[in-house]
Order: structure tokens, then sequence, then C-alpha cells
């Protein structure tokens, strides 16, 4: 359980420096820390008092729930901002995927149509991300001595 422990703080941690990095937006950067850090916190709080009362004893990891915990984690990085030229004077964030695929600057402004439906979800995809955390690590169960 130990070792479960020490996994899930530095998923957590590796996790949350790479959403910062990837949206290096103040958007970006607020809405990680108002909905995700939240989810963060109250998983690594829960997680070592539950490893704190079981370190004896091994878990049980359903490895299938991951997938789906690491695909809503590429899906959120690809709808974060990635542009926010403007956003403080009330323009909208050009999307990460808008800029891979090469539709939008990395900086600076444009006049390139934003993808909406892709913007907006953002807020969404972090919290079933942060959702689909919980419910993988409620799926682990805990194995007699």
């Amino acid at each position: 359980m130990v070792e479960l422990g020490w996994a899930l703080t530095g998923y957590i941690f590796v996790s949350f420096i790479l959403f910062l990095i990837m949206s290096f937006t103040t958007l970006g950067w607020i809405i990680y820390g108002l909905m995700l850090l939240p989810i963060y916190s109250i998983i690594l709080l829960v997680g070592w008092l539950i490893v704190w009362q079981n370190h004896t004893k091994r878990a049980c990891i359903r490895y299938w729930i991951w997938v789906i915990v690491l695909v809503l984690q590429v899906l959120t990085i690809l709808a974060s901002p990635g542009n926010c030229y403007g956003w403080s004077q009330g323009a909208s964030c050009y999307s990460n995927l808008q800029i891979f695929l090469g539709h939008a600057p990395r900086n600076g402004s444009s006049n390139i149509p934003h993808w909406k439906p892709v913007e907006n979800n953002f807020h969404t995809l972090v919290l079933a991300y942060g959702v689909s955390v919980v419910v993988a690590l409620s799926g682990t169960s805990i194995e007699k001595d």
C-alpha cells in the first residue's frame, strides 16, 4: 500500500506540473488551481489516510480504468487554453488542439476563428478528468494479508 501511496503522489505531482506547463496561461492556471487542485488535495489526503490505516496490506488496481483516466487527461490538455492573447479584455483563448494542428498561433493576436466547442468544454473536461481519477481510485481494492 505504501508503494501505491507514493505512486499516486508522484502521478498527481507530475500530472499537475504537466497541466500547468501545457497551459501556460492565466485562464488555464486559474481553472487548474480552482478545480483540479482541490480534487487532487482531497485525493492525496484520503489516499494517504487509507495507506496509513492499511500499510501492511496489498492493493489490487484495475488498470483498465486508468486508460480512461489517461484519455481524459490527454483530451483535457488538448482543450486547455494555449494562447490567451487579449483574454483580460474579453477575448477567448485558442485551445492547444487548435495550436498543435497549426490553425492558431502559439502567442500573439490572430483573426483566425476560435473552435468554440473545444474551448468551451475545457472546464467540463477538467472536472470529468478529476472525477475519473476519483472513480479509478475507488475501484482499487485492498487485499488481506
